[in-house]
């Protein structure tokens, strides 16, 4: 698929950031639903419903030729990637404060300017080297290896932003060739059949039957991670990727209200220094990638 143009960079901005809230309104409702629901149910409802939502909308933009791929291996590592960055994301959030396992889950940019170093061959300029040792130093103050205060958790977050780096090296390839809608089906598809079998063989949590209000959340859950996967799909069609990634920051914010409102969470000074840190050198990453796309552009 030939992207369009991206003419219309506020719309883009608006159903971004309409994302990035659905992102944290799912990772507010993983909290809540982690001590009554496997991990591993979770996800199933979270792709199920999102791949609910994607096959009319693949046969309204011209049915299932849409998914034609001559690129199956880089779907794979893609999909792969991105089953575990999800998954680890979900085990983070409900063992870590909201705010230290979003901000190290944030912290995936600096890896992915490692990994497209080595594996896209790009050029690594002394700023974005030194953007990202700072943002590494950012990680260590909030993860905190060898240290008695480190929390476990803190360690699949990080994991978690490796794979998300994987995510969007391969994202850039793909979409070059890929519409958004067959990206997004193959993912979904695979992470349901995938979660289907894991929840069938571990079996499934029965908590719901005598609290009504679970089985409510666990289908805004799906619900809301659906809506999501629409609107992300749909804001790369209206402005440029490196114009939209610096409001993924907007995130952490949030984040830290959410967690102090409604789990009485306070990251401790360190930990805010750190998130604060990876912030700082992510926008300047993403800075540094807008301006070179549209020098690239321009020439």
């Amino acid at each position: 698929m030939i992207n369009p143009g991206f003419d219309l960079p506020l719309r883009g901005i608006f159903l971004y950031v309409s994302q990035v809230l659905c992102f944290l309104t799912i990772g507010g409702l993983v909290k809540e639903l982690a001590p009554y629901f496997q991990i591993t149910e979770l996800l199933l409802v979270r792709f199920a419903f999102s791949l609910a939502i994607l096959i009319p909308a693949i046969q309204h933009k011209g049915g299932f030729g849409l998914l034609r791929t001559g690129y199956p291996l880089d779907h794979v590592i893609r999909t792969s990637c991105g089953m575990a960055a999800l998954g680890c994301s979900f085990v983070a959030i409900s063992g870590a404060l909201l705010a230290d396992a979003t901000a190290v889950i944030l912290s995936s940019p600096i890896f992915a300017v490692v990994l497209a170093f080595v594996v896209l061959s790009e050029k690594l300029s002394w700023s974005r080297g030194f953007a990202v040792i700072v943002g590494f130093i950012g990680i260590l103050m909030i993860v905190r290896p060898g240290f008695g205060t480190s929390n476990p958790a803190l360690y699949v977050a990080l994991g978690s932003a490796i794979f998300f780096s994987f995510v969007m090296i391969w994202l850039r390839k793909l979409n070059r060739t890929e519409h958004p809608l067959c990206i997004s089906f193959y993912y979904n598809l695979c992470g349901t059949t995938v979660f289907v079998l894991w929840t069938v063989a571990m079996g499934f949590s029965l908590t719901w039957i005598n609290e009504p209000k679970l089985l409510g959340l666990i289908l805004l859950l799906g619900v809301i991670g659906a809506v999501q996967q629409i609107l992300l799909s749909y804001s790369f069609r209206y402005a440029d990727a490196s114009l939209l990634a610096p409001f993924d920051y907007l995130s952490l914010p949030f984040a830290l209200i959410a967690g102090f409102i409604f789990w009485h969470e306070m990251p401790d000074w360190l930990s805010l220094m750190g998130a604060s840190t990876i912030v700082g050198c992510g926008i300047l990453l993403m800075t540094q990638e807008f301006r070179s796309s549209r020098i690239a552009s321009s020439s």
